[in-house]
């Protein structure tokens, strides 16, 4: 059986002063802000927002384990493209891995956030300053505990070829 995904997601920041540390580049624990959101974003965009998998399931999806590979700085001004999608997802684990790039764009303008087709991860633009993997665990709201994703997620976010 071959998974791949259905799609990824790709969002833009353009960094603020106050994203930067007192060596003027982005501070560490803002990348993990801008992560998380681009995750969320993309659920959303698939129509998966935490309500909804709230008001269906009773879970979410809970960051467990973040590894973040800080590859170069980026500073004040600067656009970054932030590029996620899922690597798996199985039990009640989803690994998302991410992709931070430096891109140029016009002054006071961002391009628009959207969903892509899985080539986009491999386009070279850009300048890639961090990459990351979350391990997400989708949990019940009440009591805490893990639960199996539900199939119609698996079959929104994965293709698989039985």
């Amino acid at each position: 059986m071959t998974i791949k995904i259905r799609t990824a997601f790709v969002a833009h920041v353009r960094v603020r002063f106050h994203d930067c540390d007192p060596l003027g580049h982005v501070n560490n624990a803002v990348y993990l802000g801008y992560l998380e959101q681009a995750a969320i974003d993309h659920a959303a965009a698939m129509n998966w927002p935490a309500s909804r998998l709230q008001g269906e399931f009773g879970a979410v999806f809970v960051a467990r384990c973040h590894e973040i590979d800080f590859l170069r700085p980026a500073f004040e001004n600067d656009v970054l493209e932030i590029l996620t999608w899922p690597e798996s997802l199985a039990g009640a684990r989803a690994m998302r891995a991410y992709q931070i790039r430096r891109i140029e764009a016009s002054p006071g303008s961002l391009p628009p956030d959207r969903l892509v087709d899985a080539s986009y991860i491999s386009r070279s633009e850009g300048e890639v300053v961090v990459t990351a993997r979350t391990a997400w665990a989708f949990t019940y709201v009440s009591g805490g505990r893990p639960v199996r994703i539900p199939r119609v997620l698996l079959d929104d976010f994965m293709v698989r070829d039985d």
